[in-house]
């Protein structure tokens, strides 16, 4: 019997020896991998705490103690210390267990938590609000590279309250570490000792895989009356050869794709614009594989740039090379573009710059859940001034409009979701601002309106419906603002009108054709399906869309019960 099965509850663990325990990180690690590979997820983050984490639900009495994540994709060990066992064979499926902290999923996660450098400033209130076991911070993955982090750690200074702050170096946040904290921590693992700082404590230097000395100094820590931060090394990847060897690769698993993503599609294309224009900059946030960007990033080292976890700066650095006259691409998720918002709006927008966002992971993101979502890029960047927001229907349209950005001189966001390129139609009409595409056009009573990926579905669901007897146009929205307020006028009145998007309601085509129309007092009909405005659990991209009404069965149905 695995020592790991004995482990039912966090208090199970507090019977083991040192030998013992060591026989668990190994457990955790085989088990870890075997359902990580088997249903995606972050693995090479995970096996990099499993030591650390055993030293954790040793030392600590969870949950009266509050454990802090972050970011939140080191927690498998800890979930599965901590009840989760049979339940993590279901990890990142519908129904089943979060790749992430989750306070409605068990008692022992004490905050929800998807994004970086969020923890100490969630620790900060805790402390400030009374509770009365320790609150523990484990900060990893390049989360010190957000600013946020920052914010904290000055009000740390006067915390006139206790938190042990774990800093997990592995010198990797999802790519490479970047910045100067990053080669600050390479001189503290070089020549660093315990260091005192003001009214904090800090013990730097601490092996992360030894486990006797890793419970020493945590017991250390639990015990001392002040602010304690403990700089532990630790080697992501741990335990597994190949993670080890190449964690940026095992950082996140999933399964193996046929085609091209629309990350790859972009990442490719904005290469080929590089080699030809001088002035072409790509700027991601820690984020270079997963934004197709490592090409680039190989060909053009000096115009490519990665601030580590710091949207805010990606963003407002990307104006400051556009006012120098060159055209920068910044390339970040749906759900991490969301910590730009000001900068955005007061940086780009209001200075009515072109800098083109590629947004990746736009729309439903499986098996990540809800803090990974990227359902609201619409609602914002469409109310922003001089903004222009688009939607490709498939992977040609992606370079279509990539290629059409070069020459546009006004801030353009560009959202595509994380799935492979799709090809609807084999030749794309000519990209026109504000001009959408008729790919059927039978003169038809109903016309069904869409954009991106969602666009063959309804497509798909439009040949359907022509066995139920009806016939429809449908129509690519490409373009979410400006819409083609030339086509909406001509199709204005008698017709009904079925608008498909995957983005919530606030500034999207249905709601701004709905304004539209009332303000021009057209007698046309318009339905609607719009992601609700509610958090998405974990599901796969495809169980999601049927949840939200946007796979074919339920387009067909909507259709036909509304015509």
């Amino acid at each position: 019997m695995r020592i790991l099965d004995k482990i039912k509850l966090p208090e199970d663990i507090k019977s083991l020896d040192v030998k013992d325990l060591e026989l668990l990180s190994s457990d955790l690690r085989e088990f870890i991998t075997e359902y990580t590979l088997k249903n995606g997820g972050h693995l090479a983050s995970n096996l990099g705490v499993v030591d650390l984490t055993c030293a954790l639900t040793y030392v600590f009495d969870f949950p009266k103690d509050k454990l802090i994540f972050d970011v939140g994709h080191q927690c498998y060990a800890y979930k599965i210390l901590s009840g989760r066992l049979d339940d993590f064979k279901r990890l990142r499926q519908k129904d089943g267990l979060s790749g992430f902290p989750k306070r409605e999923e068990s008692k022992f996660d004490s905050a929800n938590s998807g994004h970086a450098s969020t923890a100490l400033s969630i620790a900060c209130g805790m402390a400030r609000g009374g509770e009365k076991g320790q609150v523990i911070c484990l900060i990893g993955d390049g989360a010190m590279t957000g600013g946020l982090f920052y914010e904290a750690l000055n009000d740390v200074l006067t915390l006139n309250k206790k938190v042990i702050v774990i800093i997990n170096d592995n010198n990797m946040s999802i790519s490479d570490n970047v910045g100067f904290i990053n080669e600050y921590l390479k001189i503290v693992r070089k020549y660093g000792s315990d260091m005192p700082m003001l009214n904090i404590e800090s013990l730097n230097n601490i092996d992360g895989h030894d486990i006797p000395d890793l419970i020493g100094k945590l017991k250390y820590a639990k015990n001392c009356e002040k602010t304690v931060i403990l700089h532990v090394v630790t080697k992501k990847g741990k335990g597994i050869a190949d993670a080890e060897a190449n964690p940026t690769k095992f950082h996140s698993v999933s399964k193996p794709c046929e085609n091209l993503s629309y990350g790859q599609i972009f990442g490719s294309e904005i290469a080929k614009l590089a080699q030809d224009n001088e002035n072409v900059f790509a700027i991601t946030a820690a984020m270079t594989d997963g934004t197709g960007l490592s090409e680039f990033a190989q060909k053009f080292p000096e115009r490519f740039i990665d601030v580590g976890i710091a949207e805010s700066h990606a963003v407002t650095m990307s104006a400051g090379l556009a006012l120098a006259g060159k055209k920068p691409y910044v390339a970040i998720y749906s759900t991490f573009l969301q910590r730009a918002y000001d900068n955005i709006l007061h940086d780009v927008c209001l200075n009515d710059l072109p800098v083109v966002f590629c947004i990746d992971r736009a729309g439903f993101v499986g098996g990540d859940g809800e803090t990974h979502q990227g359902l609201y890029d619409v609602a914002y960047l469409a109310s922003m001034p001089n903004m222009t927001v688009a939607a490709p229907k498939d992977g040609e349209e992606l370079q279509s409009l990539i290629k059409w950005s070069v020459a546009y001189n006004h801030p353009l966001a560009i959202r595509y979701p994380k799935s492979q390129a799709q090809l609807i139609y084999s030749k794309s009409a000519k990209i026109e601002l504000g001009k959408w595409e008729k790919l059927s056009f039978n003169d038809s009573d109903i016309v069904l309106i869409s954009n991106g990926d969602v666009l063959a579905n309804v497509v798909s669901a439009a040949e359907i419906l022509v066995e139920y007897g009806v016939k429809a146009d449908v129509i690519n929205a490409r373009f979410v603002k400006p819409i083609d307020y030339n086509y909406l006028d001509q199709i204005a009145n008698g017709k009904k009108i079925f608008v498909f998007e995957e983005c919530t309601r606030p500034n999207s085509i249905y709601s701004q054709i709905l304004e539209y129309f009332n303000e021009q007092s057209y007698s046309s009909k318009v339905f609607g399906v719009c992601i609700e405005n509610k958090p998405y659990a974990v599901a796969s991209r495809e169980e999601l869309l049927e949840e939200a009404g946007l796979n074919v069965d339920n387009i067909v149905n909507f259709v036909i019960s509304n015509k």
